[in-house]
């Protein structure tokens, strides 16, 4: 008699991630990959270049039959890691270099500062409010933006690390930002979402401040859904605003310094994604293909690749990473780095033999 029972065949210890980097040249060949694997369920949500070259990866470690805890990691120019931060918290959303290499953490439990050499400096678990995004600004500290409440917060520090002010900005609902940078004359351009009265879902909310964090604009883009958001935002030419968002397909809308719109285009692309510094566009992505798996199940394999297109949209070229998900796996982030490359953030599936 043959016995047949439905359900998931998972390993005693159930299905964790892990992190990955993924470097490439300005032409789309792979230079090296780095696996993050503390033995538990790993995710990252942000990574940024430093200074010196290396890489900061921030984001969340759950060990097994453990607490949830943040977790920051360090790797130098050609991948390797060389340092990492954990601790029991809430994951990280961003991470920034502030001036003398001060990390600047942020998410759910506050701010985390470390010192290059991943010191903890200053912890700041003592918050009611949600950071999402933080950037160094020119002078030396950071700005950091998020929710406290249903109001849009942002959040200002000086170069000794003290905060200098705090503004909230509401249309008397949820409101909260994505993204936060600093323009090349000290404002400050923010990405979020707002709920607007009688609308159907959220709006993409922009907002300029001035270097003070007073408003001195902001507009509403997009149909209102619950999947709008800011996908990435940069300061156009003239000192004007680019800002790529998701409104069913993905849109890029360019604004002038004044906040009239001058481009609007649709991007046969995905997320995340990226406008370059010579104004084209790189996208990552994970595309499934048909495998074998245990008895007649059908399997998919999941490929990680980056794809470039130039100003006008058209494919530049196409890259297949070398590395293949047995499960599923989502791609994060992606940065332009100093040498005219990219590095891809990457969450991978897997099944861990056993717990560390």
């Amino acid at each position: 008699m043959s016995v047949f029972a439905a359900g998931c065949l998972v390993p005693e210890y159930g299905v964790g991630r892990d992190i990955m980097v993924f470097k490439v040249d300005a032409g789309g060949t792979e230079q090296w990959q780095t696996v993050i694997d503390t033995g538990g369920d790993d995710s990252a949500s942000s990574i940024i270049q430093t200074a010196d070259g290396g890489y900061i990866v921030g984001g969340e470690v759950l060990p097994w039959r453990g607490d949830q805890s943040y977790g920051v990691f360090k790797l130098d120019g050609n991948g390797p890691i060389v340092w990492n931060v954990t601790g029991r918290g809430a994951p990280i959303s961003s991470v920034s270099e502030a001036t003398g290499g001060t990390i600047v953490a942020v998410g759910e439990s506050g701010v985390l500062l470390l010192d290059p050499a991943g010191k903890i400096l200053e912890n700041d678990a003592e918050t009611d409010s949600t950071l999402r995004s933080v950037v160094g600004t020119a002078d030396g500290g950071f700005v950091a933006a998020g929710t406290d409440g249903e109001d849009l917060l942002v959040l200002k520090w000086d170069r000794n690390l003290t905060e200098e002010w705090r503004k909230t900005y509401g249309t008397d609902d949820q409101d909260g930002a994505k993204t936060i940078i600093q323009t090349s004359d000290g404002e400050y351009l923010v990405g979020g979402t707002t709920y607007l009265p009688d609308r159907d879902g959220s709006d993409v909310w922009l907002l300029r401040l001035d270097s003070s964090g007073d408003l001195i604009r902001d507009a509403t883009l997009g149909s209102p859904s619950q999947y709008n958001t800011v996908a990435f935002m940069s300061e156009a030419p003239a000192g004007g605003c680019a800002v790529i968002y998701n409104n069913v397909a993905l849109e890029e809308v360019v604004f002038d310094r004044a906040g009239s719109m001058i481009e609007e285009r649709t991007l046969n692309a995905s997320t995340p994604i990226i406008k370059t510094a010579d104004g084209e566009y790189v996208y990552g992505a994970i595309t499934y293909h048909s495998a074998p798996r245990f008895l007649i199940l059908p399997g998919q394999a999941g490929i990680p690749y980056l794809t470039k297109l130039n100003a006008d949209g058209i494919q530049e070229w196409n890259t297949e990473l070398n590395a293949t998900f047995e499960l599923i796996g989502n791609a994060v982030s992606i940065i332009q780095t100093e040498d005219g490359g990219y590095a891809l953030l990457v969450n991978r599936h897997n099944y861990p033999e056993e717990p560390r």
